[in-house]
């Protein structure tokens, strides 16, 4: 057992089991959360409102989790016990129908496993593994986990659902368990730098204009997240079937990651930026004006992931352009706070419209927030001198 243990620790199986299961606990639990809360019986505007939670509670709590791994610089057993009680969380929320129940459960169960993404991009970073390498292990686990959720959804109680949501959770600790040792940086290390640079941070007017890009991005990408479910099904798409075509629209991630060193730091962020805005203008567009299943399917699968996969690379290259490598933390956890924000108003809001008129119409709505952001991306001045990929 020592000599399996030791062979185990630090391999690149731990780290695989990692991300797999970690990222395959988090769509077993959102993926096709929208299609679940419709179909116990909840409104438009109650499950844009329970699904709000997510961001809400995230704006509060992941902050909190940092500070807790600063402090004890412990975050395995921190990931642990956020996992654990996920797991549990679940379990009530499978047999929980109170709007006001699923909203707090909601809110607690996504906002600790969003806590571990930082501890997961750290601990890849830190790894002797390359970044992609691991990442789109990730990415397999969603896309995996997305099409088991559509289909025990569809076929199975709910409690089965949030049975293997527990039981990923457990698997993901076994893969921390074997991952190498390290230790994030203390607070008291990290503030005295940043701080005083955090009121100049808000001065940056292009960094401010890429705060309103960046709003109406994640506000759109949000909306479609949790609504891209809800049309698939309001256009007669089975529970089972809209999991297969999430599954296959998250796949198309997978050569973005892996080829992310090739093209990331040759582009600009500007054009980048822009790529991903015309992306969503596109893709909400065709789902606002065409009323064809199989459009909508060819779309969401040939475009719907490069967005949003594109957006998070393009945070990481942006902070770094426009603020440079010493204030990138603070920088990206500003942005991510506009991210929270954008998604809980609009979430809300696209609620109350689907209720009032059609899922199309949101749709174009969205298709109209994202022309504004393209439009304000064209103004933005970023050079390209910063190497973040390569």
């Amino acid at each position: 057992m020592d000599s399996f243990f030791k062979r185990y620790k630090g391999s690149y199986a731990a780290y695989v089991i990692t991300f797999f299961f970690y990222f395959l606990a988090m769509a077993l639990f959102s993926s096709v959360l929208s299609v679940y809360l419709t179909g116990i019986g909840k409104s438009a505007t109650e499950m844009s409102f329970i699904v709000s939670a997510g961001g809400l509670f995230s704006f509060f709590v992941i902050p909190v989790i940092g500070y807790l791994n600063d402090r004890t610089r412990q975050p395995k057993l921190i990931s642990g016990l956020l996992l654990v009680v996920s797991g549990l969380l679940g379990l009530l929320f499978a047999v929980s129908r109170s709007v006001i129940v699923l909203f707090l459960l909601d809110g607690f169960i996504m906002s600790f496993i969003n806590s571990l993404m930082p501890i997961c991009e750290r601990m890849a970073g830190a790894s002797r593994f390359r970044y992609g390498s691991l990442r789109v292990w990730g990415t397999l686990g969603y896309a995996v986990g997305a099409q088991c959720a559509g289909v025990v959804v569809e076929r199975f109680p709910p409690l089965v659902l949030f049975a293997l949501l527990l039981g990923a959770c457990l698997v993901t600790i076994a893969g921390f368990v074997g991952t190498e040792d390290f230790d994030a940086p203390q607070a008291g290390d990290a503030a005295p730098l940043e701080k005083p640079r955090l009121s100049s941070l808000l001065q940056n007017r292009q960094f401010f204009l890429f705060l309103v890009v960046a709003f109406l991005f994640s506000a759109c990408s949000g909306v479609n997240m949790n609504y891209a479910p809800v049309l698939l099904a309001d256009m007669g798409l089975s529970t089972g079937a809209v999991g297969t075509v999430l599954f296959f629209s998250t796949l198309v991630e997978i050569p973005l990651i892996l080829f992310s060193h090739r093209y990331m730091d040759r582009l600009s962020g500007k054009f980048l930026m822009a790529a991903a805005l015309a992306i969503i203008c596109v893709q909400c567009g065709c789902y606002g004006l065409t009323r064809s299943l199989a459009v909508v399917v060819v779309v969401m699968i040939a475009i719907k992931a490069i967005a949003s996969t594109l957006y998070v690379m393009i945070t990481l290259k942006m902070v770094r352009n426009l603020l440079g490598a010493e204030i990138t933390t603070t920088g990206l956890s500003v942005v991510n706070s506009v991210n929270n924000l954008a998604t809980i108003l609009m979430q809300n809001a696209a609620g109350v419209l689907v209720d009032h008129s059609d899922i199309h119409t949101l749709y174009l709505v969205l298709c109209g927030l994202a022309v504004v952001g393209l439009l304000l991306t064209l103004l933005l001045k970023v050079s390209n001198r910063e190497k973040v990929f390569a």
